[in-house]
């Protein structure tokens, strides 16, 4: 239901609005020794949004009836920025215009909270069918005979767009939660009666592929180590015969791999053991810039002579991308097939997950790092091409890292591969996320090469005002924008491997890709 709040006047140089009886507004001009501010009298619970702008350097706060602020807004561009909040508790909150400047905001609606409905969970016909079977007598063993047959997850047409598919699990006491592909942090899923059939159900485009863990029974040890506890808990579907990396040798290693009826081919199609035929160096390099000494494993692929590669492929995150992706193997095979440049390949691996964190995100340390060592020492070893030949790439914090590298040290690197960049991100204290965007928005364009992938399931879990896909979104409208080189793709995917694997290759052919027609360089005069 939609109703007015009570609202409290302050009369410090507010003009009021013509619907003002209705639902509260105000407009104004504040000066830098003032501000202007009204009290809305709220229930607990209601959800309050509204609009505002301003032109000039004017913020606009909540205070809550303690007296505390808990929102602060500045963003709002010249038509306007929506704003909102939920009253936690009872009570008179204050919202306050303060700096230098003119202003204008409204209350839209004021909506009161209701009991949300409980909606019955999403069900295909094989689960329909055995509820009635389930029902009438007729014990379980039939249903997880007919999952040992045909597999899990239980893929049904749906549309022409979609598949229903239902993932499965056998035997838990008190709950299963599933983990991973275009789901939140963790679904619960339902269980079957009182049988030991549990279910989740989901209409997934047919084009998905991602990959995905279950959890049996997680055990509540507090609230602080909740994710911890899941990530212990988490193992691959036994129902599911593909996981991720194929060589998975127990239920608690890798991951359970969909692709669902109309997923595309791998871009490069790898056999279950083939592995990288070429010649491998693994070597530490310290860093005094860091302070910590990380691996770095040089890949010469197969069939090429050191004197005649004249590109370099640099990623972070070197262990995953050698395990899987299969990063080795995918470049001989690409090469092999005359479909990319021979190429060097640089694995530069991380400490640990909290040097990880710490250092790939925008910093001067890890810049310095590439630059003056780094850089340097692959040219000593060997490794060396012209900025315009030479890729920095990686997922996740590595894609924000890359294309942050690119963008400071062109140099050195002329071309970016990120994939499911994490461009939300923002340095702690700052409220506003996609700090390099932002920073990126502002300056000249510099000579590099993009190619940039995102999923569209990766719509969920960024801790700043966007998720992933829609802070890559951004961030290529405003590469267009300022005349950069640039390739976003999207896909039905999510922010695994699966979507990785394919698009290194994707990147790889659109980045150092032999156009048709021409010879393969071990086979040019």
């Amino acid at each position: 239901m939609l109703r007015a709040p009570v609202v409290a006047i302050l009369m410090v140089g507010i003009v009021e609005s013509a619907w003002a009886a209705a639902l509260p507004s105000a407009q104004g001009e504040v000066q830098a020794h003032e501000h202007h501010e009204r009290i809305l009298s709220l229930q607990q619970n209601d959800l309050v949004q509204g609009k505002w702008q301003r032109n000039g350097e004017v913020a606009l706060e909540l205070f809550g009836p303690d007296g505390t602020v808990i929102r602060h807004w500045t963003h709002a561009p010249e038509r306007g920025s929506p704003f909102g909040f939920v009253a936690g508790t009872a009570g008179e909150y204050r919202l306050r215009v303060l700096g230098q400047g003119q202003y204008q905001w409204q209350i839209e609606s004021v909506t009161a909270a209701q009991a949300p409905a409980q909606a019955e969970p999403l069900q295909g016909d094989v689960i329909r069918q055995w509820s009635m079977r389930l029902r009438a007598g007729e014990p379980s063993q039939g249903f997880w005979d007919y999952v040992q047959r045909v597999g899990s997850p239980l893929v049904e047409r749906y549309s022409a767009t979609h598949d229903r598919v239902t993932f499965v699990w056998r035997g838990a006491q008190q709950e299963v939660r599933l983990h991973g592909g275009p789901f939140a942090y963790s679904d619960r899923m339902h269980r079957l009666g009182e049988s030991d059939i549990w279910y989740i159900t989901y209409d997934l485009p047919r084009d998905a592929r991602f990959t995905y863990r279950m959890a049996p029974d997680v055990p509540y040890v507090g609230q602080d180590l909740a994710r911890e506890v899941l990530r212990a808990a988490l193992q691959r579907d036994p129902h599911n015969a593909r996981t991720l990396p194929e060589s998975s040798s127990n239920v608690f290693e890798g991951e359970s791999v969909v692709r669902l009826t109309q997923a595309p081919a791998e871009v490069v199609a790898l056999e279950p053991q083939q592995a990288g035929q070429g010649q491998w160096r693994t070597e530490r390099l310290p860093s005094q810039t860091l302070g910590l000494e990380r691996q770095v494993q040089i890949y010469q692929p197969a069939g090429t002579h050191a004197q005649d590669i004249e590109h370099t492929l640099i990623l972070f995150d070197g262990r995953d991308y050698r395990d899987l992706a299969r990063a080795p193997a995918m470049l001989d095979t690409l090469i092999a097939q005359g479909r990319v440049k021979p190429m060097w390949l640089v694995l530069v691996d991380n400490p640990g997950m909290a040097e990880r964190a710490r250092e790939l995100p925008p910093n001067e340390a890890y810049l310095k790092f590439l630059d003056k060592e780094l850089m340097p020492w692959l040219k000593a070893q060997g490794v060396q091409s012209s900025a315009d030949k030479t890729t920095i790439g990686g997922s996740s914090y590595g894609g924000l890292a890359a294309m942050n590298a690119a963008w400071r040290l062109p140099q050195w690197f002329g071309n970016v591969l990120s994939m499911s960049g994490s461009f939300w991100w923002a340095p702690a204290g700052q409220e506003r996320g996609q700090w390099l965007t932002r920073q990126m928005a502002d300056s000249p364009a510099v000579p590099v090469r993009i190619y940039m992938s995102a999923g569209v399931f990766e719509s969920s879990g960024s801790s700043r005002d966007v998720s992933l896909v829609q802070a890559n979104r951004h961030l290529d409208d405003v590469l267009r924008a300022r005349g950069y080189d640039v390739r976003y793709v999207e896909s039905a995917t999510a922010h695994d491997f699966v979507a990785w694997r394919d698009a290194l290759a994707s990147g790889l052919e659109h980045l150092f890709g032999i156009v048709q027609g021409e010879a393969p360089v071990e086979d040019k005069k």
